[in-house]
């Protein structure tokens, strides 16, 4: 062979494997697999199977995240009754409910510390065709739940009208009332969260979801965290129930797409997880952006409202600060805890709808940081 082109050749080879690399350093770290002891196992064992029993769960899904890149799971129960498949906590993707919140939030996050979204103007600086009355409530308000937007009203929880994009379900709330003047009072609000990612959408010029997979899914290496579209069914879904009169049901179905930001996604146990060890440390989001988003608001009588902008700031039984949301969805429960300073991040999925889990991740929790506490 002539030794110019073989010389060309291996410079090519290497500027290839050069390429590769940069690629792979790039992306998000892999996980390793955690062992927390058999003795720390065999607890949240049990935990695990007696609130199985008492709650009546079909399918549990558990993910706890630690240290550097640490990783363990494990499934209980079935994501179908009838056929009895095993839950898989990597793979199969629950209703996450309101920890919809928490992930729009981050995007919204990182949006603003690139100074492409303020959070203290009024929203008709993005949403001009806001109704005068709700003009000059502004974002943080809106992802603290101070702005006075209503909640589900009758059956709204329940809805199975399909939207074409995330302003059109709009027309069900935003000409109502306010309950109170902005800033003044908590009232816990879904909807204002749909108005959130009408204004995300407005400011990025680009939609929700792409949003979402660019800000969040993305940096993040989430392939699980979908929206939860009818068609879902293509993903490895769990099947979705109630419970009443001691028999399963599986549950009516429902069209999320009323409310992406603030209910709407679907996720694994295990990535839902690797989103809450991004708050572990600074890095996919700044200190100062993380705290700013992560304490509580104060209403208008300057009383703390234990919420941020989309997370829950608040205390355990032995007052550890803790991060993170529960989320209620039609055939879905679910618990993100996040320990920022106990490096621990613990998630609990339930496909059912309702589910009393009795601070199951909390309880999770306690006996992981027990054991810490021994070493």
């Amino acid at each position: 062979m002539n030794i110019s082109l073989l010389k060309k050749y291996f410079y090519q080879l290497n500027l290839l494997w050069l390429v590769l690399l940069c690629v792979s350093c790039a992306g998000p770290k892999s996980f390793s697999t955690w062992d927390p002891g058999e003795r720390v196992l065999s607890r949240i064992d049990s935990l695990c199977m007696a609130q199985m029993e008492t709650g009546h769960f079909p399918g549990l899904a558990i993910a706890i995240a630690s240290g550097k890149q640490n990783l363990w799971s494990k499934g209980f129960g079935y994501s179908n009754l009838e056929s009895k498949t095993p839950i898989d906590p990597e793979n199969h993707l629950f209703r996450i409910g309101s920890i919809s919140k928490t992930i729009t939030a981050a995007a919204l996050a990182r949006m603003k510390e690139r100074g492409e979204i303020n959070l203290d103007v009024p929203i008709n600086t993005y949403y001009q065709e806001c109704p005068p009355d709700k003009a000059m409530i502004t974002l943080r308000q809106l992802g603290g739940h101070l702005a006075g937007i209503r909640h589900y009203r009758g059956d709204e929880f329940f809805s199975n009208v399909p939207y074409a994009s995330v302003t059109a379900p709009l027309e069900v709330f935003i000409h109502d009332t306010l309950l109170c003047q902005p800033g003044q009072k908590f009232n816990y609000s879904t909807y204002g969260w749909t108005l959130i990612s009408v204004i995300m959408e407005k400011a990025a010029k680009q939609s929700f979801t792409s949003l979402i997979q660019k800000e969040v899914s993305e940096p993040l290496g989430l392939v699980d965290l979908k929206p939860d579209n009818k068609d879902s069914i293509r993903y490895q879904r769990v099947t979705f129930y109630d419970y009443r009169d001691s028999i399963h049901y599986v549950s009516p179905q429902v069209d999320n797409s009323n409310k992406w930001a603030g209910g709407g996604f679907l996720c694994s146990a295990e990535d839902v997880a690797k989103f809450g060890h991004a708050h572990l440390s600074p890095g996919y989001l700044k200190k100062k952006t993380q705290d700013e988003f992560t304490t509580s608001q104060v209403d208008g009588e300057g009383k703390e409202t234990q919420y941020g902008i989309g997370y829950n700031d608040s205390k355990d039984q032995k007052d550890r600060s803790w991060i993170g949301h529960a989320g209620g969805s039609v055939g879905g429960t679910s618990m993100l805890l996040i320990y920022p300073e106990e490096d621990l991040v613990v998630v609990t999925l339930v496909n059912q709808s309702g589910a009393q889990m009795d601070g199951l991740a909390a309880g999770i929790a306690a006996i992981l940081l027990s054991a810490a506490s021994k070493k």
